[in-house]
């Protein structure tokens, strides 16, 4: 058995070529300084450089660009820095003189009156209720004081008594007048003596004061008939003015202490409403402008149409030191009865104010820290300046200046915390706002 020839290991060091036993080139391209090894090399080298050229040219074109909007930008932002600042302004304007006011009311009848009693007893009939119409002097109710009547008899007896009592007093006077004189021109100890004549002279004294004493009595009797004869009229409650019954509290029969308002109730409330009285508390910054005899218009929050005239009859003449207010009274004619006691109305007064103030934005108003209110104005060098004004109303909005601005001024419009005075601005007109 003949055995396998021997396996051949392969040289490391060899190439493939060698191992696979191919012929040997004449000009191997291994070799480093070979022609064709030099050839690649310069297309290598020539490549890389193309491509560095390319990519210089990329980055030339991209950042050449970027620089330039860079440049513009910092120029731009450099011009922006060095120009003054914008601000948007306003020119103001004054109100008209004659200026309306709506101010709210409190309407309260001409006249009222709350009925008590003067007289103690029981109702003896009512003839009125809530909501009739009575006119002056209408008989309201009618009450029963039967010891009030027995009082004033025996008042009536007592004065008839004392007046039966003067004639026989005078009579008594007369008598001792005509003894006295008897006595006197008698002869003393011829049948008079002189104690007689002295006694006789104390009676003269002494009815001459009872009569004096009887007259008196005449007089204090007299008073109380007139006294319970005023008693007995407070039995019939009578209306005092022409008006409406707003409040009715008794039915007959109750029992009625006389002279205790605080412990018992009215009988009857009455209320004037032919004209009604409007309450109006007016500002300060009007309370100069209100006359007596000055017109005004009422009316109704929920009925704005129908308006109801009326005047101005009386004020406080000074204002409450707690609101700053001047209490007004307006007269309303109210012969309808259009209107109704405890309405809340609005007011209308018109002023002719001596003074026009200016309105301005509200957003124009800056507070200094020192609590002055102040606007910011630029002069004709567009400097800002500021003015502390005086403000009257507020209309949220705009609000008037009265002192501090004049008509056709410019103020600024948000002028904000960072607008320092003295800093030159680039006045920029506010837009006019235009209908929807």
């Amino acid at each position: 058995m003949s055995s396998a020839p021997p396996i051949e290991k392969a040289d490391p060091t060899q190439t493939a070529a060698e191992q696979s036993g191919a012929p040997k080139s004449v000009e191997s391209n291994t070799l480093p300084n070979s022609p064709a090894r030099r050839r690649v090399n310069l297309r290598v080298v020539a490549v890389i450089a193309l491509a560095a050229v390319l990519l210089s040219v990329a980055l030339i074109a991209g950042t050449l660009p970027r620089l330039r909007q860079q440049q513009k930008v910092n120029a731009a932002a450099a011009e922006v820095a060095a120009a003054p600042q914008r601000v948007t302004v306003t020119t103001v304007h004054a109100m008209v003189a004659e200026a309306e006011r709506v101010l709210p009311g409190n309407s309260l009848p001409l006249e009222e009156a709350a009925m008590f009693a003067r007289t103690t007893g029981f109702i003896k009939s009512r003839l009125v209720d809530i909501g009739d119409r009575v006119k002056e002097g209408q008989l309201l109710a009618e009450i029963s004081a039967p010891d009030v009547d027995a009082q004033l008899a025996q008042a009536q007896a007592n004065l008839a008594l004392a007046n039966a009592n003067l004639p026989l007093a005078e009579a008594n006077a007369n008598l001792a007048q005509i003894t006295l004189k008897r006595f006197i021109e008698a002869v003393p100890g011829k049948g008079v003596s002189l104690l007689q004549i002295d006694q006789q002279q104390a009676t003269v004294e002494t009815t001459a004061a009872q009569v004096e004493a009887t007259k008196a009595s005449i007089q204090v009797n007299e008073a109380a008939v007139e006294r319970f004869v005023t008693l007995q009229g407070f039995q019939k409650i009578i209306s005092p003015f022409p008006g409406v019954i707003t409040a009715r509290n008794i039915d007959p029969g109750d029992l009625i202490a006389a002279d205790t308002p605080s412990t018992t109730k009215e009988l009857f409330h009455i209320m004037r409403t032919d004209t009604l009285r409007v309450f109006v508390n007016v500002p300060q910054v009007f309370a100069t402008g209100i006359t007596v005899g000055q017109n005004a218009v009422v009316y109704r929050r929920e009925d704005l149409q129908t308006q109801y005239p009326g005047k101005v009859v009386r004020t406080a003449n000074a204002l409450d030191p707690a609101t700053r207010t001047l209490l007004t009274q307006v007269d309303v004619p109210n012969p309808k009865d259009a209107l109704r006691p405890g309405m809340y109305l609005q007011v209308k007064f018109i002023f002719n104010r001596q003074m026009a103030p200016v309105l301005i934005p509200g957003a124009a108003l800056v507070v200094a820290s020192n609590g002055a209110q102040q606007v910011a104005v630029p002069d004709e060098q567009h400097r800002v300046k500021y003015r502390t004004v005086q403000l009257g109303r507020d209309f949220g909005a705009d609000i008037e200046v009265l002192t501090g601005l004049k008509d056709g001024e410019t103020v600024i419009v948000h002028p904000g915390d960072a607008l320092p005075a003295g800093t030159v601005v680039e006045p920029i007109p506010l837009p006019k706002a235009t209908g929807s």
